[in-house]
């Protein structure tokens, strides 16, 4: 008996072995296909195809590194540079907005489209529509008020952000976006210090006061995007409420493009206004098998068919997240699939 039970004992052992080595073999070639996949994109007769490829990495801080196994820092570095957003001196022309007052519905034919054709059906003001493009997914949540839009931030200045929901409920809002970027020399993802500036219901925060790309709203609920210094921004514009971060996406009804739009396929967000004021928050999923991402020139062409006069993306990647009504209702790609810290969102009463 003992004998069966140690020749038991052994078949299994031999079976664990054997799964484990399937999964190693399995592994090492996964690895190697994916090595060889890469070669082709980057040393490969498309220019295009690798500098997507590189830009789409080089936003990813688990898979940064990547670029660097066949080409060197040099090379990643003139692609980076040369899909880098340039500097835009266009100003907002405030003019191009006048902010309507949402129309009460019709009680006798019931709601009817807007003059963009969306359709506010229980006449909140708010409306979300899925947008279903070639290759990504998202959502777009429209406005009507732009006064209810407004920049949230931590409790506490630096140190560790905080998830869309808590900003959301601490504010006693009813949903919103990520906003800008957060400093992070180390690469801890802590996300409590903003990069650049950032402008709480009139409240100032900074830990780079030079020139940066910055969207937000003016005292008169226009939204502007351009490049600003803090002194602009706070005393030429008016800025109540915004963030720091770009590319300009649409600027007085233009949309931009230039090299850069089309750098990397990732999850994105962005915020824009129409000209009768409704703002526009737009997320679109990626990293996962329902969509890939999106680049720049992506998120541009979904707002310019929304008919957005101006719009700004915000931060991307691991930070994409979109709330309403107590939930996350886009698809995060952070590892916990859920919102990861927040330096400052978008949110809305």
């Amino acid at each position: 008996m003992k004998k069966k039970k140690n020749q038991i004992g052994k078949g299994i052992v031999r079976f664990i072995d054997r799964v484990f080595g399937l999964f190693l073999a399995a592994g090492f070639m996964i690895g190697l296909f994916g090595l060889g996949l890469e070669y082709v994109l980057v040393k490969g007769p498309s220019p295009a195809l690798r500098d997507s490829f590189v830009m789409t990495m080089s936003w990813t801080r688990r898979f940064d590194f990547i670029p660097n196994i066949f080409l060197t820092e040099e090379e990643v570095s003139t692609i980076v540079k040369e899909h880098s957003a340039a500097r835009t001196s266009s100003k907002t022309d405030a003019s191009l907005i006048t902010i309507k007052a949402p129309e009460e519905v019709n009680t006798e034919t019931g709601p009817q489209p807007d003059e963009y054709g969306i359709l506010d059906e229980d006449g909140d003001g708010v409306v979300i529509v899925d947008v279903k493009k070639k290759g990504f997914t998202g959502k777009m949540i429209v406005i009507y008020d732009p006064s209810r839009v407004f920049v949230g931030k931590p409790e506490v200045y630096g140190g560790y952000g905080q998830p869309i929901d808590v900003l959301v409920e601490n504010y006693g809002a009813i949903g919103g976006i990520n906003g800008g970027g957060f400093y992070d020399p180390d690469g801890g993802g802590t996300g409590g210090y903003p990069d650049g500036l950032t402008i709480c219901e009139g409240e100032i925060f900074t830990n780079n006061w030079s020139e940066r790309a910055f969207v937000g709203f003016d005292e008169n609920n226009i939204l502007h995007v351009g490049f600003f210094t803090k002194k602009q921004a706070v005393e030429e514009l008016h800025i109540r409420d915004g963030v720091s971060f770009g590319p300009a996406l649409i600027i007085n009804g233009v949309g931009q493009y230039g090299a850069y739009m089309e750098s990397g396929i990732n999850p994105r967000t962005a915020i824009g206004q129409r000209a009768d004021g409704a703002v526009l928050m737009l997320t679109i999923d990626g990293r996962q098998v329902h969509s890939i991402g999106a680049s720049f020139g992506d998120m541009r062409d979904v707002m310019l068919d929304f008919s957005a006069v101006n719009a700004c993306n915000l931060d991307g990647g691991s930070s994409s997240v979109m709330y309403y009504n107590g939930e996350i209702i886009n698809s995060p790609s952070s590892a916990s699939g859920v919102s990861r810290g927040l330096p400052d969102a978008f949110l809305f009463r």
